[in-house]
């Protein structure tokens, strides 16, 4: 990629803020047809396979700027390459990457088809792959008819291997709530992924400076909180590095107000806005429980009608999954180090003993079925 300045006419290679020469603004050159001059093969390891072939192309421009750019797709020398890849990631034409399959996973891939995205789902097995498809399937016909529902379907595109990501223009990871977990996807996808695609990771409270050192260009990577259920819900926690840029901020920021939703921009801090308040009161609703004061029903309806509140706050957690409950309080509890971010121990023993809420079937409540986990 190439930038240029508007003022004296100096090209830079690499994205800076401001021209080192003059002091004024950047602007990007569009690349229009690029010349293919040069082609290296290189092998990298992924999870799936010991060597995954991709290319670094040296291309020129018409102007005769030269770009230097990686892509799993071959190409020959003298090949012409139509591309603008500022277009391509404008909102409603990217292409979403989404890791996981679980409720977080699922809800984001029925979000963005929704709004007519083409989304790439990764999870490591083919029945994680058709369980979710079967589930977003079932939601969608609760809204829509068969026709609409078979044509959101198809802008599906189901895989278990890292290197069918490298066509996407956003990628959100959505797995476990752990950061050596999200730090290995993450490692994997620098290796597959052009140099374009913004990275993002949809955690709750794990720190973003530090998934960001996973990836190659800390500028393109940022967190992108949604919150579930991510089709009803209309915030979306913008949770910028030191490191994310401008540009991939006011990107994501784009692609969630093409969602409907309000996106707010936060500084990477434990928990951020909504976690740090909210896993407060829920841990304390559960120390209630705990010591005898109240049960859950009395607990619920009275921050119901005292604060009317929608839902209560054991039953929030249940819906949220006791096992992120706990994750996120452990967080909060180690960066924060505050007696009221302690989790209570009886959400600790409900989810050793496997009560994770809504979505193992029995939290604080019974429920009629456990989702799949």
């Amino acid at each position: 990629m190439v930038w240029k300045c508007e003022k004296c006419n100096k090209k830079w290679y690499h994205n800076i803020d401001i021209c080192i020469n003059c002091g004024n603004k950047l602007t990007e050159i569009a690349h229009g047809k690029l010349l293919v001059k040069g082609v290296t093969k290189v092998n990298v390891p992924s999870i799936e396979h010991d060597q995954v072939p991709y290319y670094v192309l040296l291309l020129e421009d018409a102007e005769g700027n030269l770009h230097v750019q990686k892509t799993f797709k071959k190409h020959n020398l003298g090949q012409v390459i139509e591309e603008n890849q500022k277009s391509s990631k404008e909102e409603g034409n990217a292409v979403i990457g989404i890791i996981g399959t679980g409720t977080m996973g699922r809800g984001l891939c029925q979000l963005f088809i929704q709004k007519g995205y083409k989304v790439i789902l990764k999870s490591r097995d083919k029945k994680s792959l058709d369980n979710a498809l079967k589930d977003i399937e079932n939601s969608l016909l609760k809204i829509v008819n068969e026709d609409e529902k078979n044509r959101a379907i198809e802008k599906i595109k189901t895989t278990t291997d890292f290197s069918d990501l490298s066509d996407a223009n956003l990628v959100i990871e959505a797995s476990i709530e752990d950061m050596k977990t999200k730090k290995e996807i993450f490692k994997n996808l620098a290796r597959v992924c052009p140099e374009n695609v913004v990275f993002a990771t949809n955690t709750s409270s794990l720190s973003i400076n530090e998934l960001s050192n996973s990836v190659s260009d800390p500028s393109k990577f940022i967190g992108m909180h949604f919150f579930n259920p991510p089709q009803k819900m209309n915030l979306v926690e913008v949770v910028r590095s030191d490191s994310t840029s401008d540009e991939t901020v006011e990107f994501v920021k784009k692609i969630a107000e093409s969602l409907d939703k309000t996106a707010i921009v936060v500084t990477d801090s434990p928990g951020f806005i909504v976690n740090r308040v909210l896993m407060t009161t829920l841990n304390e609703a559960m120390y209630l429980l705990e010591s005898g004061i109240a049960s859950p029903e009395n607990i619920d309806n009275a921050i119901k009608l005292g604060l009317n509140h929608p839902m209560g706050p054991l039953a929030l957690a249940d819906l949220i999954g006791l096992d992120v409950c706990l994750e996120i309080m452990e967080t909060l509890y180690k960066k924060l180090n505050g007696q009221k971010y302690q989790p209570c121990p009886l959400l600790k023993e409900m989810v050793k003993n496997g009560f994770l809420g809504k979505k193992s079937g029995k939290g604080f409540y019974n429920y009629e079925r456990p989702l799949d986990l």
